[in-house]
């Protein structure tokens, strides 16, 4: 429990501070380094950072539509089908970073296996 606490703050932290100055993909690399560093077994180098990272880009997505009363996302969500429905879109938007993120974890955790 400890290792999974400390391995999603670590991918959390990193991704806020690379993101700050990078493009979206920064997730991939905060997690892969995270896993790297903290061994997680079984499932949860997938979905611990899945998760943090869900709610993160979850939460990011409501408050940058939220500055707007979301005329951008349900416009956006007009053009994917998603049927204009802005909370469709901020959802899929923390499925699809929760989804880079756990790639990258796998990635980060192969890199390990192989050292």
């Amino acid at each position: 429990m400890k290792r999974l606490f400390i391995h999603s703050v670590l991918t959390l932290m990193l991704a806020v501070i690379l993101g700050l100055w990078n493009q979206w993909y920064t997730v991939i690399i905060a997690a892969a380094f995270s896993s790297y560093i903290v061994r997680l077994k079984g499932g949860w180098v997938f979905f611990a950072p899945f998760l943090v990272i869900g709610i993160d880009w979850a939460i990011e997505a409501y408050l940058i539509g939220a500055a707007n009363d979301f005329t951008l996302a349900a416009k956006i969500a007009t053009l994917l089908p998603l049927g204009g429905s802005a909370t469709a879109l901020i959802l899929f938007t923390g499925v699809l970073g929760g989804l880079f993120a756990g790639a990258g974890s796998l990635v980060g955790r192969s890199l390990r296996t192989l050292r």
